[in-house]
């Protein structure tokens, strides 16, 4: 699948993205075809993806000299995300990418991660 087709398959509506029932041809972790070929596609490109990194606001902030966290609470829990110790899973990160929807005005993502949906708002 070229980078370009999956751009313009972004611009669909959320009911064509995330249908109420799920496609029964689509694996267990997905909604439709589209999203498990994307991920398919991201495992046979062996795209790396970095590990996340955990930042530490204060420390960051002492380096520049200035309290930085105000800078990170444009969207609620931002901060406490960016700091969130843990293990680096590639095949989440895969799947989020595969599935993940973002609103036409920006104000949500939609995604879905192990059989699970999540919704975070701006």
């Amino acid at each position: 699948m070229l980078a370009r087709e999956i751009q313009q398959l972004r611009f669909v509506p959320f009911p064509t993205w995330f249908p109420a029932a799920r496609d029964p041809r689509a694996g267990a972790r997905f909604y439709t075809v589209v999203q498990e070929d994307i991920y398919e596609a991201l495992v046979r490109s062996q795209s790396q993806f970095r590990e996340h990194r955990v930042i530490d606001l204060e420390i960051l902030g002492n380096v520049v000299g200035a309290d930085i966290r105000q800078y990170f609470t444009y969207l609620h829990g931002l901060p406490e995300l960016l700091a969130l110790p843990g293990t680096y899973c590639e095949h989440w990160v895969r799947e989020f990418y595969a599935s993940v929807w973002v609103s036409p005005d920006h104000s949500y993502i939609h995604y879905a991660l192990a059989d699970t949906d999540y919704r975070v708002t701006a």
